[in-house]
């Protein structure tokens, strides 16, 4: 990865820009068109399961299921699909855990845990982990 260096006035642009917990890179991207990065650091990603790889490991879910989050009031539909590492693919990138993915789509914070709906089973993530005895490290969403 190359580095540049930007001068402050940039800087405060690119941050009032930024959605949530977006990097400085995230922002040029979507402001230039281009899709979210797949893969900041290839290494970690290679390593690290995604927050999903449990309920694969349990079977309720598998890879290449599709999730999907419906805003019905503006008839949208966002679609991603479980990775057999346990990461979700949408058309923005490839993320660990579901409310960056999904926050990425919308375009606003939101609980992926909570929004995205397993189409094979009609039950949210929430609903599939609490089946699976799981939640995330110290927090109740």
């Amino acid at each position: 990865m190359r580095r540049i260096e930007i001068d402050d006035e940039v800087y405060a642009a690119l941050a009032e820009h930024a959605v949530g917990f977006q990097q400085p890179n995230d922002v040029l991207r979507a402001l230039l068109g281009l899709a979210a990065d797949a893969s900041p650091t290839t290494t970690a990603a290679a390593v690290r399961s995604g927050r999903l790889a449990p309920l694969l490991a349990v079977g309720l879910l598998k890879p290449g299921d599709e999730l999907v989050h419906r805003q019905v009031r503006k008839g949208q539909a966002f679609t991603g699909r479980v990775e057999a590492d346990g990461w979700i693919r949408t058309d923005r990138g490839r993320y660990a855990e579901p409310s960056p993915a999904l926050r990425d789509l919308v375009g606003s914070q939101i609980d992926g845990w909570r929004h995205w709906w397993h189409l094979a089973s009609g039950k949210s993530l929430r609903q599939l982990r609490a089946e699976s005895g799981g939640r995330p490290r110290g927090r109740a969403g």
